[in-house]
């Protein structure tokens, strides 16, 4: 063996064998480029700005105008009705309505430079002050306050009428706020990874030759940063940012949007059936709708039903197929029978009869596939366990006294392994197709929610409009072929007697 060869561990071998498949190294970076498209998608595709300096001109005029005409009079209506009344109910309205005007004044100061502001959360306190002396002392409380109130109620009109005052241009970022825990999990967790040669520079030695210790400085942050943002409550935004910003009904200075400034399902009826131009990269459907868009992110639905699919069936298969290899007997028998029994089922058929009971959903997809395709991983490992159940060293961990548990997935499991991970690569490309067939049918994921498949469902009655048949096709096609081609180059590379 030459030099710099020695000292090779067996996984170091097969990358370097795998990467001489040049053509197997081109599709594992194009699966690659298809998952950051897919994590990177709200950065990609989306109707709200990146980055936005501005004031919300509209917004505020709606705002000052609510606390105008429903807000202050609200409050004070509920006012005199507990001044009328000693139930509960009349304390809870007022309650109710002082919140109301506490949100409302809120926004106003949150768009006003910080003196105006300042006043505005003055007059807001001085509400409360109010509300909380009635409250406390009773009705008699409530014709000693409402004078001060009319007053606040014309202070405030006069100050800050949306006509007088100038806004102050703040900076805000819409795709951020809009971002879910898991959209902070994957963008986190991919980027730890791309940047993992450099962490890898600064953390200590004994961690540099440890995996588990660099997956743990990975996964951490990423779960840090999920669970922060799983506790703070979002709020649907519907602004259309783009109209607002082009008719003045934001003052911007800056609003930088996303390469495809299109929502997923943001429609221009008008713009039905467009061809691929400057402003609709690859045309728009028959709802007027960014193909580009839907395109993209269709993808993060495609790869999270291939990836979770397999993630199901390769754990179940390996269970099945390590307890019928290891102890053998009547329980291989009885499993055996078990995977014989699920393979004369023809598995499309099988999924579409228990999707025909169950609400089309992604999450059924990914369930329904994963406890239908399990049978060639239990078929797998079954062969591996009774081929080095009889080994050396399994004879010797026995005769040492370990646990039946210890044996199978500390000794024999690692070392049987390879054969799944092949099988695993192909199932990908399979649960993309199987998901995107469904989606064709109508069985598959729900209208609005975009992937491949169901883009292709809808194209089916407009045949004649080519680019709404192309560009989905094409991506799954893609998509399939280079997980195929990922899958062969795995197993030459871990097959001794492909190698060269």
């Amino acid at each position: 063996m030459p030099s710099q060869q020695r000292g090779e561990s067996y996984w170091d071998l097969v990358s370097r064998q795998f990467r001489r498949n040049r053509l197997a190294v081109v599709s594992l970076y194009f699966v690659l480029l298809l998952f950051v498209i897919a994590i990177a998608a709200p950065f990609l595709a989306n109707n709200r700005p990146l980055v936005l300096q501005g004031a919300f001109r509209s917004l505020y005029e709606n705002r000052f105008q609510e606390w105008k005409l429903g807000g202050h009079p609200e409050l004070v209506a509920a006012m005199e009705a507990l001044g009328n009344s000693s139930g509960g109910d009349a304390a809870v309205q007022l309650t109710a309505r002082l919140a109301t005007v506490e949100r409302q004044l809120d926004f106003l100061a949150s768009q006003l430079p910080v003196e105006q502001a300042n006043s505005v959360i003055g007059y807001r306190e001085a509400y409360w002050e109010a509300v909380q002396s009635i409250q406390q002392n009773g009705a008699a409380e409530i014709a000693a306050r409402l004078p001060s109130l009319q007053n606040y109620f014309q202070e405030i009109s006069e100050q800050f009428d949306p006509q007088k005052v100038a806004l102050e241009k703040k900076l805000y970022w819409p795709v951020f706020e809009s971002l879910g825990y898991m959209d902070f999990f994957f963008i986190t967790l991919g980027a730890l990874i791309l940047l993992l040669p450099l962490i890898r520079r600064v953390l200590p030695q004994h961690w540099r030759e440890s995996w588990k210790a660099q997956a743990m400085v990975i996964l951490l942050p990423a779960l840090l940063l999920a669970v922060l943002r799983t506790g703070q409550s979002s709020v649907f935004d519907a602004m259309d940012y783009k109209d607002q910003v082009l008719n003045g009904g934001i003052e911007a200075s800056l609003a930088l949007f996303p390469p495809v400034a299109y929502g997923i399902n943001e429609d221009h009826l008008e713009d039905k059936y467009k061809p691929p131009s400057s402003r609709y990269w690859i045309g728009t459907d028959g709802n007027g709708r960014d193909l580009m868009s839907r395109m993209i992110w269709g993808s993060r639905v495609s790869l999270s039903v291939g990836f979770v699919a397999v993630a199901i069936y390769v754990l179940i298969g390996i269970f099945i197929g390590t307890m019928a290899g290891y102890f053998r007997g009547w329980v291989d028998m009885a499993l055996s029978r078990v995977i014989e029994i699920v393979i004369c089922f023809p598995a499309f058929f099988l999924i579409l009869a228990v999707l025909a009971f169950l609400q089309p959903s992604m999450i059924n997809i990914m369930i329904v596939i994963g406890i239908t395709g399990w049978t060639t991983e239990a078929r797998l490992v079954r062969g591996e366990f009774l081929r080095l159940t009889d080994q050396e060293f399994v004879l010797a961990a026995k005769a040492l006294g370990v646990s039946d548990w210890r044996i199978t997935f500390r000794h024999i499991l690692p070392n049987g392994i390879a054969p799944v991970l092949v099988a695993a690569s192909f199932g990908v490309a399979s649960a993309i197709l199987i998901e995107s067939s469904l989606s064709f049918l109508g069985f598959g994921i729900s209208i609005p929610i975009p992937s491949w498949g169901g883009i292709l469902n809808e194209a089916r009655e407009s045949f004649r409009y080519w680019w709404v048949t192309i560009f989905p096709g094409l991506a799954i096609f893609s998509a399939v072929t280079a997980y195929n081609l990922v899958g062969e180059g795995v197993r030459d590379a871990l097959d001794p007697r492909l190698k060269i």
